[in-house]
């Protein structure tokens, strides 16, 4: 989780409105806090949930434990069948394999980094460190990031998974919600490269398209 929070989480206030870049419906809808706030509520709820289950389950005798399961836990004794699995192990990789590249880049790239889409008045063209390997590491950082806490919570053996949470109306409301929040912001983000790549050249010309013809992939190396 906490990989996961590190790659949702601005590093640095927005920019002044004039180094923001030209608007459009999905940059307007990226810029919104409030939604990456209720992305990672939803996460850290249903972790904390979990913790709080697995403790529970491990002091039946106590009257608060108790409560705490039947709030938690719609379907009795389902608490149970938390586990491990790969899948959450590989989630726990993922995520904070995503939360430690974005801090290697809101490290490479300082105040420049923001998450709104930004050309900065004392901007410049770094291409050393993560952005020496892929054009867009950031946005390879939250990918990571937002797919593993997905297989993190969704797993075989979790909270969410065996406890019934998805049987009523509000978990299903929370699910849905995120599903939406996140698989909107993730296609914001990755059609945003694009734009980004275009606003550097504008900008830095010759010199981007040198870091263009040694650093050719986006996201991954070697793929994309």
């Amino acid at each position: 989780m906490v990989g996961f929070h590190t790659a949702a989480t601005p590093p640095h206030p927005p920019p002044n409105v004039t180094e923001n870049a030209p608007s459009t419906s999905m940059e307007v809808f990226l810029k919104q806090r409030s939604g990456q706030c209720a992305v990672k509520s939803v996460c850290w709820i249903a972790a904390l949930a979990e913790v709080a289950v697995i403790i529970s389950t491990e002091h039946p005798e106590s009257w608060l434990f108790k409560k705490t399961l039947t709030l938690l836990v719609p379907l009795p004794g389902s608490q149970e069948n938390i586990h491990l699995s790969p899948l959450f192990l590989l989630g726990t990789l993922m995520a904070s394999l995503g939360g430690c590249i974005r801090w290697y880049c809101y490290r490479a790239l300082g105040n420049l980094f923001t998450f709104e889409m930004s050309i900065r008045n004392e901007h410049k063209l770094v291409t050393d460190g993560p952005y020496g390997v892929v054009r867009h590491p950031g946005y390879s950082g939250i990918l990571l990031a937002v797919i593993g806490i997905i297989f993190w919570h969704a797993s075989p053996g979790s909270w969410a998974r065996e406890c019934g949470i998805f049987q009523n109306t509000l978990g299903r409301i929370a699910g849905c919600t995120y599903l939406a929040l996140t698989t909107t912001i993730l296609f914001g983000l990755i059609s945003r490269m694009a734009a980004e790549d275009a606003a550097l050249r504008r900008v830095f010309g010759v010199q981007w398209d040198d870091w263009a013809r040694r650093v050719p992939y986006k996201l991954i190396p070697w793929v994309i």
